[in-house]
């Protein structure tokens, strides 16, 4: 057997003597299809290139922008100082109206709790039915009320 030195190695002689595998009949046509190609040139585009080009700007009637079209907002003319100083006002308006709505909340929790004790605490079943229940569903409708009031964070 015959070795042949190869890039610092030594390969048997046999191995480099066979021939190379087919290509199947799909490389063998993709091989085909790019050797009928017309190669594109690649070349990038520069700002001589431009002013020698002769096309045209064409708008398509499809494209053209509606002559109705909403009027442009104004351009806001506060420095970003002031337009943080507008949302902390706003974001402490906004923690005060919750909290207010929270604080009623829970006052009315708390009556709710004085009047359902005095109910239990009642001996006349016609004063506790007629007077007390009376008070408990006003209450309870006054706290319903109140909390879909309460502004979510």
């Amino acid at each position: 057997m015959k070795w042949l030195p190869v890039a610092g190695c030594l390969l048997p002689l046999a191995l480099l003597a066979q021939e190379p595998a087919k290509d199947s009949d799909l490389v063998a046509a993709a091989k085909k299809a790019k050797a009928g190609r017309v190669a594109i040139p690649r070349k990038p585009i520069t700002n001589s290139d431009v002013k020698k080009s002769k096309g045209k700007l064409i708008e398509l009637p499809g494209a053209a922008p509606s002559t109705n079209a909403a009027p442009a907002v104004p351009a806001d003319k506060r420095t970003s100082q002031q337009k943080h100083e507008d949302a902390m006002k706003a974001a402490n308006v906004a923690e005060k109206a919750q909290s207010d709505a929270a604080k009623k909340v829970a006052d009315l929790e708390k009556e709710l709790a004085v009047i359902e004790q005095s109910y239990y605490e009642e001996n006349d079943p016609g004063y506790r039915d007629d007077v007390i229940r009376k008070k408990f569903d006003q209450k309870k409708q006054e706290l319903e009320a109140a909390r879909a009031a309460v502004p979510v964070p």
